[in-house]
């Protein structure tokens, strides 16, 4: 629960009058006009005054502003229509019509519009956790404005780019761009920005490491609060220093701590209240004030969802246990494991979602290249004839001259748009290849959230039930050696079910005829079987896909030879001709008749498979005299 707030700079702002003189003006020309260009301008002109009155009215006048017949009018009504869905957190159609608006002002070779849209596109970025693309839409806009010295635009953008930074936990380079802003804000005394931007450099000096100046810019920020009579901000400030004092200073942090809370229930701010409550009750319940540090984790569990409820649960868990409540210790106990479980799902099945996304996406552009690839070459050939048909046609000497011209011409159009295909297919490779990458690491990522939290917490849970077993009676212990049993259980299930998941993974990484020469081994030494591997003349790696196929097809073979063969001997053996990998699985079982319905023991899965590899499957076996097996797979 300890943390930093920040205080968000997304460089728009609305603030709340009413009516005025002017919008009456307005509205008596709208009523007056029939003239499709003024009516949309006073409609967008309406929409800007709404802006600050009555958001869903101002967006109803922007809409109607929007007249195709004019690029400058088109371009300000998108623009209108961005911020309005901003301040409605509607961020997908700000994003939509900001684009837009910068598509009329591309027309336009408007320069300055487009970087003031970008900054407003940028806090739409930021606010849905785009950072990359923030980085990169406002490092367009910093540039524009630091050519025309423009210091207090380009301010702005550092200020939000530091805060994607900051997000992506690369705080050196948000204390970088954040103290660039400061420069500026402090040269040109903007009070205002000032008091935004130093409690953001403290929070990212904290998340830095470096608690001393966290606490030195936060102080600064105070005394301007304290000028400006700014009570949000202060309430935010003597929350980042209670936390800045939560290891140091026991006394200044409780003391900036209720301070805090004070001022947001005087202003009914509910946004930050639970951290300076939650880092109360961490102070109470490292003293071990257990009953004082429930009451304020009891406030937080109401207030909060997702990761920071499981926290939440966590240390109500070690307030009962210092209580010595165990009943209600292993109650909530349990409410951590099951929502931690249900989030992790949750995040699994996002993770899928976006891996499998980007390869259909990835998969779709490609395609298509390959078809624009093709339609050149049937545009080049129909090009090509009709040369050579004004060749035919015309008169020798102009006949050469243009065969030359158009021969020349032609030649260089088509190397330069290979080499584009050619470069934007490589480009769609390297996406695809960092897709891989990507998702082999949330894959590491969900394996450590695994073991981390779903074994930690049932682990946990063990440790609890068998530090309350003795207070209980006969009766009560034989019920708790029952759940003792079920969730060791499902502990070791847990590990059965992370270690299966990526045990073929790890084996198939050194190549299928060593890997099979591994699993050879494991049976060998286990199931009184001899498993013997042998390459005849396979020499190159095989392709990964189809080493995982054949992998699985073989540990199904050596999986059905083992339960149904009664075999003592089994011989695997790879050999390559004329680009086809052969296998042959020789086994002196009992053998089986082929003719029978069920055809074997289980072939059918494998049969599957090799279909999808466009292999072929030859089963040889009779009673009482083995089986041979024969697969061939093209490469």
């Amino acid at each position: 629960m300890k943390r930093l707030l920040t205080i968000s700079f997304l460089c728009l702002s609305i603030l709340s009058y009413s009516q005025t003189p002017v919008i009456d003006s307005l509205l008596a020309q709208l009523s007056s006009t029939e003239d499709p260009y003024q009516k949309a301008l006073l409609n967008l002109y309406l929409s800007q005054e709404y802006e600050s009155i009555n958001l869903e009215t101002g967006k109803d006048f922007a809409i109607k502003a929007l007249y195709e017949k004019n690029d400058s009018v088109m371009a300000e009504a998108c623009n209108q229509l961005g911020r309005i869905f901003f301040f409605t957190a509607q961020l997908d159609s700000a994003r939509f019509y900001f684009e837009r608006a910068k598509e009329y002002l591309r027309k336009m070779d408007n320069e300055a519009s487009i970087a003031a849209v970008n900054i407003s596109l940028g806090a739409v970025e930021l606010r849905q956790g785009d950072y990359n693309q923030t980085i990169k839409t406002l490092t367009e806009s910093l540039a524009y404005f630091e050519e025309k010295k423009d210091e207090l635009n380009a301010a702005k953008c550092y200020s939000n780019i530091s805060a994607a930074f900051a997000e992506m936990h690369n705080y050196p380079k948000a204390i970088e761009y954040n103290e660039k802003a400061l420069e500026i804000f402090n040269q040109k005394e903007l009070v205002q920005f000032q008091l935004i931007t130093l409690p953001n450099l403290a929070a990212q000096h904290f998340g830095n490491g470096d608690t001393l100046k966290a606490i030195q810019y936060n102080l600064e920020a105070e005394k301007l609060a304290l000028t400006m009579n700014n009570k949000r901000s202060l309430s935010i400030i003597y929350n980042n220093l209670g936390s800045a004092y939560l290891d140091t200073n026991e006394d200044k942090a409780r003391e900036y701590l209720e301070k805090a809370i004070a001022l947001k229930n005087e202003l009914n701010l509910k946004n930050g209240i639970e951290v300076a409550q939650g880092n109360l009750g961490y102070l109470h319940l490292k003293n071990k004030e257990f009953k004082e540090a429930l009451s304020y984790y009891q406030l937080v569990e109401k207030q909060v969802k997702g990761e920071q409820l499981v926290y939440a649960y966590e240390q109500i868990q070690k307030c009962y246990k210092g209580l010595k409540k165990y009943e209600l210790a292993l109650a909530y106990s349990e409410k951590a494991r099951q929502l931690n479980d249900s989030l992790l799902d949750a995040e699994n099945q996002k993770v899928f979602s976006e891996i499998q996304t980007r390869y259909e996406t990835e998969k779709k552009g490609k395609e298509i290249l390959e078809l624009q690839s093709k339609n050149l070459e049937v545009d080049n050939k129909r090009i090509r004839n009709q040369n050579l048909l004004l060749i035919v046609l015309g008169i020798l000497v102009l006949s050469t001259i243009l065969s030359y011209y158009f021969f020349k011409r032609n030649g260089r159009r088509q190397k330069q748009m290979r080499n584009k295909l050619l470069q934007q297919l490589k480009e769609q490779e390297l996406k695809g290849i960092d897709a891989i990458v990507e998702a082999q690491e949330k894959e590491r990522q969900r394996m450590a959230n695994d073991l981390h939290d779903n074994l930690g917490s049932r682990i946990a849970t063990l440790k609890l039930l068998i530090e309350d077993v003795q207070q209980k009676t006969k009766e009560e212990q034989d019920t708790h050696f029952e759940k003792l049993s079920q969730i060791t259980e499902e502990t070791y299930q847990e590990v059965r079910k992370i270690a299966h998941s990526n045990q073929s993974g790890a084996l198939i990484s050194s190549g299928l005829i060593p890997s099979m020469k591994v699993i050879a081994e494991q049976v060998s030494g286990t199931h009184g079987l001899k498993v013997e591997v042998i390459n005849i003349n396979v020499k190159q790696r095989v392709k990964n896909n189809i080493e995982i196929q054949v992998f699985r097809i073989l540990q199904e073979l050596l999986a059905n030879i083992i339960k149904h063969a009664q075999a003592s001997e089994v011989t695997i053996q790879f050999s390559e001709d004329n680009n086809e990998l052969n296998l042959m699985v020789e086994d002196n079982g009992k053998g089986f008749d082929t003719k029978t319905p069920n055809f074997g023991f289980g072939l059918t899965n494998i049969e599957h498979r090799i279909e999808n590899l466009n292999g072929n499957l030859v089963v040889d076996s009779s009673p009482g005299y083995g089986t041979t097996i024969i697969i061939t797979i093209p490469l």
